[in-house]
């Protein structure tokens, strides 16, 4: 089990060997970050002794331990949470703390992570969360954003709240042409979709994409 000590402004964390005691010590430095004991900035010692080496047998689950993500998780996630001290995470910010932890789950090799990111669909930062990802040198070599490396966890999708306008489509396949990201969603006519067996008329889905749109 994962234990944490808090000492004033100094905080322990001793890590338990097991796929709950990784999740508590990693839910434990997001809610550090909220924490309003605190008076002054907060020294966060993460202690991994415990978790067994990379290439031991799992019993039970299958595979090999790899833990060797998870030590990078936490001054990650702690560089993400300092840069918004005083503010709201913004939603890219929100996704590197999930897609971080994600990282965790996949280097075992045996394990996989399929997220999916919904943004507003007039959020320009989730819009934009994945341009230029890659990017080339001088040289020509290409190499990844380290900062938002873990983005590639999972899929991103802007979802509107109306029709989007022949232009946002547009823009949304061009985008993914180039990326493979930057899909749209259009959540009356999703929620319509789902629904189809109370809407299984043309006229009924109009009726309700028109009350969903004007929100009557």
């Amino acid at each position: 089990q994962t234990e944490v000590v808090i000492m004033g402004n100094r905080v322990a964390i001793f890590v338990g060997d097991s796929r709950q005691g990784w999740v508590k010590s990693y839910q434990a430095i997001l809610e550090l970050s909220t924490d309003d004991r605190f008076t002054d900035a907060v020294t966060v010692t993460v202690d991994v002794s415990d978790v067994r080496p990379a290439g031991e047998l799992l019993k039970g689950f299958g595979g090999v331990a790899n833990p060797v993500k998870l030590i990078p998780l936490y001054p990650r996630c702690a560089q993400i949470l300092n840069k918004a001290i005083g503010r709201r995470l913004t939603s890219l910010e929100c996704c590197l703390l999930i897609d971080e932890a994600a990282i965790c789950v996949v280097a075992g090799n045996i394990r996989r992570s399929a997220g999916m990111r919904q943004f507003a669909g007039d959020d320009p930062i989730g819009a934009a969360a994945k341009d230029n990802l890659w990017q080339q040198d001088e040289e020509g070599n290409w190499r990844i954003d380290p900062d938002r490396d873990a983005l590639r966890m999972a899929n991103h999708t802007r979802v509107f709240l109306r029709k989007p306008s022949l232009e946002e489509t547009i823009e949304s396949v061009r985008k993914q042409y180039y990326s493979g990201e930057g899909a749209i969603q259009w959540a009356g006519e999703a929620i319509a979709r789902a629904n189809v067996d109370i809407l299984p008329t043309f006229e009924l889905k109009q009726d309700f994409l028109q009350a969903f749109t004007t929100g009557k």
